[in-house]
């Protein structure tokens, strides 16, 4: 299959070497502002991949900051990216997109395929795309010494198309890339199981002041998660269950999340699972948040906690914790991350509907 992936950071290029080896044809694009990101693939002619899965030097088809060159032909476009960079990708792709192609965000980081549809929908595009999502990256990776290294292959990626009436068409092609992909109702569930927005913003709140005082020599799971602060995450992750259980999805608690995907070993308690985890406190523990203006604290209150307390305000559930850190992160970065929101339920146009209403549009996209 040929293969757009736009976006050359750890994810993109970890993914891009994977499924070159796996033998696709495959792109890798990135914006020209971040032109540096592809210097070491030109040098070398490609990306070294080394850990878990596949490994092998992956020579790229294409390597480029054109856009229209790397979706060329793609059968499938891959957004490898945070959720900042979703909106600027969907203008990107509108002008080049044709019919028959999937795009499939890689996390969608909670609805990111709806803020990606609106847009196109707004830029006029009438090809026929296919858009879904998934709720997390294939791959836990890092870049070191000239190499990605995978540190786990996920053994679960739950994926929904918007509207989900398309989900075993995206599924289908999405499959036979990632086999471990299965569908989800819809990309609501699907967001409400992005898991970085319950693990992340905590440990980097309570420990703000060690970020900053470390310098960036801060590991956020070997030293940041202790277990008083795994009972404030599983504060915020009774509080997402609750939004599950309000609209009538499964409950998968994040201690089973990290088990079902590999993340975790056990099942003992929420904080052995990070500490024993091999991706998380294994021999190549990822470093970081490296500052207090960190994605950890950024990203995960913008597309993931405003975006969950939006919708617990419009279908009426409680979420004191998740607000307490929109509120605290608010304060320690000095700006309202309630003004400008991109993800809110008003933002992405879904306000004011029933729990039927909004289960019924996500399903055909029609009101």
């Amino acid at each position: 299959m040929r293969i757009a992936i736009l976006g050359a950071g750890n994810g993109g290029k970890a993914a891009a070497a994977d499924l070159t080896l796996a033998g696709h044809t495959v792109s890798l694009f990135e914006f020209p502002r971040f032109d540096e990101n592809l210097r070491d693939i030109r040098d070398t002619g490609g990306l070294a991949l080394v850990g878990a899965g596949r490994q092998g030097f992956a020579k790229l088809d294409r390597v480029t900051t054109s856009i229209e060159e790397a979706l060329e032909g793609a059968e499938m476009i891959l957004p490898v990216l945070t959720a900042f960079g979703h909106g600027e990708a969907a203008r990107a792709c509108a002008p080049h997109l044709v019919d028959g192609q999937t795009v499939v965000l890689t996390p969608g980081s909670s609805l990111g395929s709806l803020h990606f549809y609106r847009i196109l929908e707004k830029e006029g595009v009438k090809a026929d795309v296919g858009i879904g999502e998934v709720h997390t990256l294939p791959y836990a990776a890092r870049r070191a010494d000239g190499e990605i290294r995978i540190l786990l292959g996920v053994k679960k990626l739950w994926l929904a198309a918007f509207p989900a009436r398309n989900t075993p068409d995206v599924l289908e092609k999405f499959r036979s890339l990632y086999p471990v992909a299965e569908p989800q109702k819809n990309i609501l569930e699907v967001a409400l199981n992005n898991g970085n927005p319950v693990t992340h913003p905590v440990p980097s709140l309570l420990n703000a002041g060690r970020v900053e005082y470390s310098g960036g020599e801060f590991y956020l799971y070997a030293e940041g998660i202790t277990p008083h602060v795994v009972n404030v995450i599983e504060a915020v992750d009774e509080e997402r269950l609750a939004l599950c259980r309000r609209l009538g999805y499964p409950e998968i608690s994040t201690l089973d999340r990290l088990y079902l995907t590999g993340y975790s070993i056990t099942k003992a308690s929420l904080y052995q699972a990070y500490r024993t985890s091999p991706a998380f406190c294994g021999d190549f523990p990822p470093k970081g948040p490296d500052s207090v203006m960190h994605r950890y604290y950024t990203e995960e209150v913008s597309y993931g906690l405003v975006t969950w307390s939006s919708l617990g305000r419009m279908i009426g559930v409680a979420t004191p914790t998740i607000d307490a850190l929109i509120l605290l992160i608010s304060k320690l970065h000095k700006r309202d991350y309630w003004t400008g929101a991109k993800r809110t339920m008003e933002a992405l146009g879904i306000s004011g509907m029933t729990i039927e209403e909004l289960n019924a549009y996500l399903e055909t996209g029609s009101n």
